[in-house]
């Protein structure tokens, strides 16, 4: 049997993201396992004139950045509380890309994240970050819909 001791879980605040922690806190209940509760932020594309960044536009994002923070902040302690050994990582970026590079970075052993499902035309024009995450994983990749209860 593999050993799973550290499982990685993105959270976008979504319902499928919700989900998927909700299956994450479970297995690293039952796994003894460390859960990293993970969020990765877009930089903001701002039209820039003249290699200018418009004015606020720093303490916008440092606004989101510490709101991000806040809220995996409560997540881990309420983690904590339950028993879970777990810690917040939040990073800037394309957000498949820095989920790859955070389970080289930190061991992870097992992702588990939610899906959207989108399919179609929505698919092709906006792309999966769970699917670019099952392709370019090192580790296992447990993807959650929306619509399937956790067991704790």
């Amino acid at each position: 049997m593999t050993d799973f001791g550290t499982i990685l879980c993105p959270v976008d605040f979504s319902e499928p993201s919700r989900v998927a922690l909700d299956h994450a806190e479970g297995l690293a209940k039952q796994l003894g396992a460390e859960l990293l509760v993970a969020h990765v932020i877009v930089p903001a594309m701002y039209p820039v004139a003249f290699g200018a960044v418009p004015l606020g536009a720093v303490t916008v994002e440092e606004e989101a950045r510490a709101a991000v923070e806040k809220s995996l902040d409560e997540t881990v302690e309420r983690l904590a509380g339950d028993g879970v050994k777990a810690r917040r990582i939040v990073e800037v970026g394309t957000p498949a890309r820095r989920l790859v590079e955070m389970v080289r970075e930190n061991g992870v052993d097992l992702v588990v994240m939610g899906t959207h499902g989108t399919t179609g035309l929505g698919h092709v024009l906006l792309g999966s970050t769970a699917e670019r995450v099952v392709r370019h994983c090192p580790c296992p990749v447990l993807t959650v819909k929306p619509g399937q209860p956790a067991e704790r």
